[in-house]
C-alpha cells in the first residue's frame, strides 16, 4: 500500500484494513506508527478512568473539585448561564508586564459587594491597580457605590455585563443593574479620571484604556460639579463601547489640556449620555476623535461641544432635548498647513433648546456635513422664536453641507410653539455651500444676516410656517438673492434699502415699514387688531429680531365710529375690550377727506369730546388736521396725567399738525385727546388722524390700512393723503401695498387699478430719492369678487408692476389655490362673532389664517 501526502505534507481520507488499529508507515527516513484518535471518547474515558499516576478515586475527586471553579471546568446553570463565580479571580499571570488577564471585583481578592449601599471604592481601585497592562476588571451584575474618583491606569479595561443605555419597556432604572454609582456625598471631581501628566502619580503619556458594557450613574448626587469621565493631558487611544453616563451634576465626559497637550485619538461607540446637568460631551483639542452611534439626551446645556478637534469623525450621532445647542462646533480648528476640521455623517437632532447644530468655528479646514436631519430644535423654553435654527452657520472656516433636512414641529404633547424659527441661519459666515437641502422654518427656511462671504445655497427647497404640506419654494441659485415660485416673485437685488436699514436697526438704528390696504390688512377678524392680524405677526417677528421700534401708528379708523357696521358689533366689542380700537366720548364723526396717515380722520365740534388710544414707545406723536384762521386748541393726557394744551397751528386749511411728546418710558401708554373749544361751526372742530408710539431705535411698523380702502384711496389727494403714507411727509424704507379686494368688488378695471397703483408708488419712490423698497401683497379674495371677476387682472398687472418698480410680490390668492373652499377646509377664515377663531367669513381671516399669511411674507422681509 502506498500513502501520498499533499503539498503541505498532510495525509487525508486514508482508510486502512478493517480491524487494524496500528499501522506502520515508512517515509524513507524510518518507520512511523499511525493510530486512530477519537477525541470525545478519549475525554470521556479520561474523566471516568483511573489516573495513570494515581487512583481512579483521586482523579475523579480532582476533576469534581475543578467543576464550576474559576479556571476549572465551566458548568452552566439551568438557564444556560455561566455564573460570575466561575470567572478567574486573577490568580494567573498575564503575558506582559506582570499583570493578569481577568479580575472579578466581587472575588475574595478584592471584595466589592455591588449592593448599592456598601462603599466599593477601595475594592474597585484595588482591582484596577492589580490589573496591569491588558488586564480586564469585570463587574458582574450589581450597583457599585463609590465615594471617590477611580483613577484608570494605562491599558486597563473596565468590563460590565450590561450598560442600560436606556430603560426599556417594563423596566425601571434599578432593574438589571450593572453600574457604578456616585454616593450622595461625592459632589466634586469625576467618577473616573484618565490623566496624562507627569505629576508624580501619573505618567506623562497615558492611554489604551477601555470601558465596555458599563454605566456611570450620578442620580444620587443632588448638586455639585461631579463629572462622569474626566481626562487631561496626553491620553491616547481610549475606547468606550456600549457605555451609559447618566444624571451627572456636571458634564458627562470632559477633556482638558496640560499646557498645550490634549487627549487625542479617542473612539466612542454606542455611548449614551443621559440627563447631565451641564454638557453631555465636551471634547477640546481631541485630535482624530471618532464618535459613532453616540447620543446625548436631556443635558441642561449643550449636547456635544467640540472645540478644535481636528480630523475628527461623527457618524450616526444624535442630540435630543438638550437645553442649549445639540451640536456645538466652536473655536479655532487650526490654520497651519494640513490642519483639518470634522466630518459629520448621518447625524440627527430633535427638540434642542437652541440651534440643532451650530458651527461658529474658524480655521482653514472645511467642515463636511452629510445627511444631517434636524427636527423641532430652537424650542427656546417652549415658545420657539429667538432666532434659532436647525443648522446655524456663523463660521469663518469653510462648511460644505449636502443632503440636509431641517424640519419644524412642537414637543411630543403638541403644546409648545412651533420651532425652529429658521431651517438654516447664516450670519457673518464665509465659504458656505449648502446643496440638496430641505429647509423648513417657522419664519423662514433660510435666513441670512450680517456680512456673509461666498455663501451658496443651491438645489434646495425652503418652507416657512406651520403648514407642513404646501407652498415649497425652490431656490436654485443663491447668487440671485431671490426666487420665483408659486405665487411669489422676488427680483434680483430686491430689498437693498430695506435690508440695510433693517440690519442697522439691530445695531441701534431705525427702520420704518408702512402697510396700506383694506380690512384684511387692518386685521378683520383677528382676536386683536394690533397684534393678531398678519401685520401684527410680521411686526412681532421683525421687532424680536431687529429691535422694538414701538407700536407704530394707531389710525382713527380703528374706532367704533368707523367700524359701525351692525354685523361687526361683536367684533368691535371684543376689540374695544382688549384696547385694539380707540374709544370715544361725546360726539365724533368720520371725516370725508383722505387726510394724513391712515387717509382718514374723526372730528368733533362738541365741547369735551375725547378719544383714547393705547400706544407703546418712549415718544408719542398726535396727528391732527389743522385749519385756517383761529381754530380752538385741544388737550391731551398721557397715562392720566395733567392735561396739556396744544393750540392749533393755523398754518393753512387741511394741514397735518404733529405734536410729539418725548421722554416717556418704553411701555404702553394711554393717550386721551379732548377738544377744548366751545363754539361749533365755521371750522371750529378737532380732527384727529391718529396717534403713534415709537422708540428711538428698532423696527417701526405703521399699519395705515383702512377698512374699505381701495387703490384710489391712496392715489387720490397726493398732497395730504399719499404724502403721509410713505410719501414726502413720512417716507419709509419699505412699503407693502395690499389694496385690491375692494377694487374688485367695485368692478374697477385692471387698467384703472394699475394706474392708481402706479400714481401712488411714483409718489412714494420720489419722496425718498427712490430709496424705498416695495412689496405687493394680494390678499386671498375669498368670495369678495363673485360678479365681476377682475381680481386676476390685478394679479397679472401686479407682476408687471413688480418688475417695473423692482418690487417683490406675494400673491396669497394664488397660494390659497384661488379657492375659498380650500382655505375653509384648513380653518383659515374668521368669525365676526368670535374674533380670532375659525369661522366662515367670505374674505376675512381668523388668527390661524393670518399666521399662515404672515408665514409667506415674513421670510422675505428677514432674508
Amino acid at each position: 500500500m502506498t500513502l501520498t501526502s499533499n503539498s503541505e505534507g498532510m495525509v487525508s481520507h486514508f482508510y486502512g484494513p478493517d480491524g487494524v488499529t496500528l499501522l506502520y508507515v515508512d517515509f524513507g527516513a524510518g518507520r512511523v506508527a499511525m493510530a486512530p484518535v477519537n477525541t470525545s471518547t478519549d475525554l470521556a474515558n479520561h474523566l471516568n478512568a483511573a489516573d495513570p499516576h494515581g487512583s481512579k478515586a483521586g482523579a475523579l475527586a480532582e476533576i469534581n473539585a475543578q467543576k464550576g471553579a474559576p479556571g476549572g471546568f465551566a458548568t452552566l446553570d439551568s438557564m444556560g448561564k455561566l455564573s460570575s463565580s466561575q470567572v478567574p479571580s486573577g490568580s494567573g499571570e498575564g503575558s506582559s508586564g506582570g499583570g493578569v488577564d481577568w479580575l472579578n471585583v466581587k472575588s475574595a481578592s478584592f471584595g466589592a459587594v455591588g449592593d448599592g449601599t456598601k462603599d466599593d471604592t477601595a475594592a474597585i481601585q484595588a482591582a484596577i491597580n492589580a490589573a496591569g497592562y491588558g488586564g480586564v476588571v469585570y463587574f458582574p451584575k450589581g450597583v457599585y457605590r463609590i465615594s471617590q474618583t477611580l483613577d484608570l491606569p494605562r491599558g486597563v479595561t473596565l468590563q460590565g455585563s450590561h450598560s442600560n443605555l436606556m430603560v426599556g419597556p417594563g423596566m425601571t432604572g434599578d432593574q438589571w443593574p450593572c453600574y457604578i454609582q456616585a454616593a450622595p456625598t461625592f459632589t466634586t471631581g469625576a467618577m473616573i479620571t484618565i490623566i496624562g501628566e507627569d505629576d508624580g502619580t501619573h505618567p506623562a503619556i497615558n492611554g489604551e484604556q477601555r470601558i465596555t458594557n458599563l454605566m456611570l450613574d450620578g442620580s444620587k448626587v443632588a448638586t455639585g460639579g461631579l463629572d462622569g469621565i474626566y481626562s487631561r493631558g496626553n491620553v491616547q487611544n481610549v475606547v468606550l463601547r456600549d457605555v451609559c453616563i447618566r444624571q451627572m451634576p456636571n458634564n458627562g465626559i470632559v477633556t482638558a489640556s496640560v499646557g498645550t497637550t490634549w487627549p487625542y485619538s479617542w473612539r466612542l461607540h454606542s455611548v449614551m449620555v443621559d440627563n447631565c446637568h451641564t454638557n453631555g460631551m465636551v471634547f477640546e483639542g481631541n485630535t482624530d476623535l471618532t464618535l459613532e452611534d453616540c447620543q446625548v439626551i436631556g443635558s441642561w446645556s449643550n449636547g456635544f461641544k467640540l472645540t478644535n478637534c481636528a480630523n475628527s469623525i461623527l457618524t450616526h450621532c444624535r442630540a435630543e432635548w438638550n437645553g442649549n445647542h445639540g451640536f456645538l462646533l466652536t473655536g479655532n480648528w487650526g490654520n497651519w498647513p494640513g490642519s483639518g476640521s470634522l466630518t459629520m455623517t448621518g447625524c440627527t437632532t430633535d427638540r434642542n433648546g437652541w440651534d440643532g447644530v451650530r458651527v461658529d468655528a474658524s480655521g482653514n479646514g472645511p467642515f463636511i456635513i452629510q445627511g444631517l436631519n434636524t427636527r423641532r430644535d430652537g424650542r427656546n423654553g417652549g415658545t420657539g422664536g429667538g432666532g434659532y435654527a436647525g443648522l446655524a452657520l456663523l463660521n469663518r472656516a469653510p462648511v460644505v453641507v449636502t443632503g440636509l433636512a431641517c424640519y419644524v414641529g412642537t414637543d411630543d404633547g403638541g403644546t409648545a410653539g412651533t420651532s425652529p424659527q429658521y431651517g438654516v441661519r447664516v450670519a457673518n459666515a464665509r465659504d458656505v455651500n449648502v446643496v440638496a437641502a430641505y429647509l423648513h422654518g417657522a419664519t423662514a427656511g433660510v435666513y441670512q444676516e450680517g456680512v456673509n462671504e461666498r455663501v451658496r445655497i443651491t438645489e434646495s427647497t425652503t418652507v416657512a410656517g406651520n403648514n407642513y404640506a404646501e407652498d415649497r419654494v425652490v431656490n436654485s441659485s443663491a447668487a440671485n438673492n431671490g426666487y420665483t415660485s408659486k405665487g411669489i416673485y422676488v427680483p434680483p437685488g430686491w430689498g437693498e434699502f430695506w435690508k440695510a436699514k433693517r440690519d442697522a436697526a439691530a445695531a441701534g438704528g431705525k427702520a420704518r415699514l408702512i402697510v396700506v390696504g383694506g380690512s384684511a390688512s387692518q386685521g378683520f377678524y383677528a382676536s386683536n387688531l394690533h397684534t393678531g392680524g398678519w401685520v401684527g405677526n410680521v411686526r412681532t417677528a421683525l421687532q424680536t429680531k431687529y429691535g422694538d421700534g414701538g407700536s407704530g401708528f394707531f389710525s382713527s379708523s380703528r374706532s367704533a365710529v368707523k367700524l359701525n357696521s351692525p354685523s361687526d358689533a361683536a367684533a368691535v366689542a371684543a376689540w374695544t375690550a382688549n384696547g385694539s380700537v380707540a374709544t370715544t366720548t361725546g360726539t365724533w364723526t368720520l371725516g370725508g377727506s383722505l387726510y394724513g396717515p391712515g387717509v382718514t380722520y374723526l372730528y368733533t365740534d362738541t365741547t369735551g369730546s375725547s378719544m383714547t388710544y393705547r400706544v407703546k414707545g418712549t415718544s408719542v406723536k398726535i396727528y391732527t388736521v389743522s385749519g385756517g384762521g383761529s381754530r380752538a386748541a385741544y388737550t391731551y393726557k398721557i397715562d392720566g396725567g395733567a392735561a396739556v394744551t396744544v393750540p392749533d397751528s393755523g398754518i393753512s386749511a387741511s394741514n397735518i399738525q404733529v405734536k410729539e411728546v418725548t421722554g416717556l418710558t418704553n411701555a404702553e401708554h394711554t393717550v386721551t385727546i379732548t377738544w377744548a373749544g366751545t363754539t361749533s361751526g365755521a371750522g371750529q372742530n378737532l380732527s384727529v388722524c391718529g396717534v403713534s408710539g415709537e422708540n428711538a431705535s428698532g423696527i417701526v411698523v405703521d399699519n395705515n390700512a383702512k377698512a374699505g380702502a381701495s387703490s384710489s384711496t391712496y392715489a387720490s389727494n397726493i398732497a395730504l393723503g399719499s404724502s403721509w403714507n410713505g410719501g414726502q411727509a413720512n417716507p419709509c424704507d419699505l412699503l407693502v401695498f395690499t389694496a385690491g379686494p375692494n377694487d374688485a368688488a367695485a368692478n374697477v378695471s385692471g387698467d384703472a387699478w394699475s394706474k392708481n397703483v402706479t400714481q401712488y408708488l411714483t409718489e412714494v419712490k420720489a419722496a425718498n430719492n427712490g430709496a424705498t423698497d416695495i412689496m405687493f401683497v394680494l390678499p386671498h379674495l375669498g368670495k369678495h369678487d363673485v360678479t365681476n371677476y377682475v381680481y386676476q387682472d390685478y394679479a397679472i398687472r401686479a407682476r408687471g408692476l413688480a418688475e417695473a418698480f423692482n418690487a417683490a410680490l406675494v400673491d396669497i390668492w394664488t397660494l390659497g389655490r384661488n379657492s375659498w373652499n380650500y382655505w375653509n377646509s384648513l380653518g383659515y377664515w374668521g368669525d365676526a362673532n368670535n374674533v380670532g377663531q375659525t369661522g366662515t367669513d367670505s374674505v376675512h381671516m381668523g388668527n390661524t389664517g393670518y399666521a399662515h399669511m404672515a408665514s409667506h411674507i415674513t421670510p422675505l422681509l428677514m432674508s
